[in-house]
């Protein structure tokens, strides 16, 4: 019996250890505000804005279970949010929003992830045949709207 209740606990404590909140995280070190988003497959969403920084150009890593790109590769990530396409070329797994049209596509996600009440997202790598779904659980509070954007100052 003392073995039934030792094992039952064990089971317990192991499904307890496995289970996690998926949830956007934000957070500000170095002159730099992050918001992360991680699933459970070890893939992450890194958006940033280096507003404490001299180069103040934002942009985000995206790491997937299974993508190991080549060194200066470029690598095509589609985004679907609510049913909408925002198409990036990463720098490797790098995305900076460098140029005008860079930039206004890269607010455009932003806003897109923090205004959708849907439940996930999809980032896919077409020549990787590579598809990964995050949650959008705490969006809204980690990237923020408007004029309490995570990107606010790193707009020019």
């Amino acid at each position: 019996m003392r073995s039934k209740i030792v094992l039952l606990a064990i089971c317990l404590g192991a499904a307890d250890a496995q289970a996690e909140d998926y949830r956007w995280t934000a957070g500000f070190a170095q002159g730099t505000v992050e918001a992360i988003i991680r699933n459970a497959r070890g893939s992450n969403l890194n958006i940033y804005c280096p507003s404490g920084q001299e180069d103040h150009t934002p942009g985000m890593f995206i790491t997937a279970s299974g993508l190991h790109p080549a060194a200066g590769e470029r690598v095509a990530a589609r985004i679907i949010v609510d049913g909408h396409n925002y198409a990036f070329d990463l720098d490797e797994q790098q995305f900076k929003a460098e140029s005008r049209p860079g930039m206004q596509d890269f607010q455009a996600l932003v806003a897109a992830l923090a205004a959708s009440r849907a439940k996930s997202f999809t980032v896919e790598f077409p020549k990787y045949g590579l598809v990964e779904t995050f949650s959008l659980a705490g969006a809204a509070k980690a990237l923020g709207k408007g004029k309490t954007s995570m990107l606010w100052g790193c707009v020019p």
